[in-house]
C-alpha cells in the first residue's frame, strides 16, 4: 500500500508538472505514451490468449492516432479506416500458406488500436472542440486541459474511494466471478467521493470556467456520476482481460500498481463519455 500511494503522488506531480510547463502539447505527448503502453500491453495479453495481434502494425497506427488528431485535424476514424485498408490489402501480398493466419490475426490488432489509442483520443477531440467553440479563457489553465484533468481526478479519486471504503466496510460483492475485491459498498464509496471531487473542482477554480457555460459545483456534481460509473465498467473490463490472460497485473511499469492499464483502465472508458457530456450538457 506505501508503494502504491508513493507511486500515486509521483505520477500526479508529473501529470501537473507536466502540464503546468507543457501546457497542451506536454499533455498531449504524456497521453499518447500512456496509450502507446496500454496498447502494448493488451497486445501481450491478447497474444498470451493465443489470440495473436499484428503487434507492429497495431502499434505503428496506435501511435499516431492521438498527435495527428491534435496537430494535423485528421480524426481517429479516418486513420482507422486508412489503416483496415492497408492491412486488409496487405493481406493479398501474403504467402497462400500464410494468407489465412494473417486474417485471423486482424480482430486482435483493431481491438488493441480501438480500446487504447482510439477512446483514449478522445481527450484531445475535448482540447480541440473547447477551442473551435471559443470557450478558451485569460487564465493561465484553459478550460479545455482543465475539463479534461477534471475527468481524469473524477475518474481516479473514484477508484481511490471505492478501494478505501471497500476495505473499510464493504461486505457485499459486486462481481465476484470478474473481481472478488470489488464491493457495492465501495462502488457507492467511489461515486460519492467522485462527486465531492467533482463539484470542489469548479469550487475552488472558478476563474477557469467560461462565463457563457454553466459548469458550476451542482451540474459539475451531477456530471461526475456518469464518469465514475464508466470508470468503475473500465476497470471491470481490464479485471477481464487480465483473468483471461491469467496474470494479476497487466504490467511492470508502475511500481505498486502494476502496468499502464492497471494505471489507465478508469480513465479509458471515461475519456468519450466525458466529450459526450461537453457536447451535450455544457455547449
Amino acid at each position: 500500500m506505501l508503494m502504491r500511494t508513493l507511486s500515486t503522488l509521483v505520477l500526479w506531480g508529473l501529470v501537473f508538472c507536466t502540464v503546468y510547463w507543457g501546457k497542451e502539447h506536454g499533455g498531449i505527448w504524456l497521453l499518447t505514451i500512456a496509450a502507446f503502453l496500454t496498447q502494448a500491453e493488451i497486445y501481450s495479453m491478447l497474444t498470451r490468449m493465443n489470440q495473436r495481434p499484428l503487434r507492429l502494425e497495431g502499434l505503428l497506427v496506435g501511435a499516431v492516432v492521438i498527435p495527428c488528431t491534435f496537430y494535423y485535424k485528421v480524426t481517429a476514424e479516418d486513420l482507422l479506416a486508412a489503416a483496415v485498408v492497408f492491412t486488409v490489402s496487405a493481406s493479398l501480398f501474403r504467402p497462400s500458406g500464410s494468407r489465412d493466419a494473417y486474417v485471423k490475426r486482424l480482430p486482435a490488432t483493431f481491438f488493441g488500436i480501438l480500446y487504447a489509442p482510439f477512446l483514449i483520443h478522445f481527450y484531445p477531440r475535448i482540447l480541440q472542440t473547447v477551442e473551435d467553440h471559443g470557450l478558451q479563457n485569460n487564465a493561465e489553465l484553459g478550460f479545455g486541459m482543465f475539463f479534461v484533468l477534471w475527468i481524469v481526478a473524477v475518474s481516479k479519486f473514484s477508484d481511490m474511494g471505492a478501494l478505501l471504503v471497500g476495505r473499510g466496510i464493504g461486505r457485499t460483492k459486486m462481481a465476484p466471478s470478474i473481481s472478488p475485491g470489488k464491493t457495492v459498498e465501495g462502488l457507492l464509496g467511489g461515486i460519492a467521493t467522485a462527486t465531492l471531487v467533482g463539484a470542489g473542482l469548479p469550487f475552488l477554480f472558478p476563474e477557469i470556467i467560461p462565463s457563457n457555460i454553466s459548469f458550476g459545483p451542482k451540474q459539475a456534481c451531477l456530471l461526475s456520476i456518469p464518469v465514475a460509473c464508466v470508470a468503475v465498467i473500465g476497470d471491470l473490463i481490464a479485471s477481464v482481460l487480465k483473468r483471461l490472460a491469467g496474470v494479476k497485473d497487466s504490467g511492470g511499469v508502475v511500481p505498486g500498481i502494476g502496468g499502464m492499464l492497471d494505471l489507465f483502465d478508469s480513465l479509458i472508458l471515461s475519456a468519450p463519455v466525458g466529450y459526450l457530456l461537453l457536447r451535450c450538457f455544457l455547449l
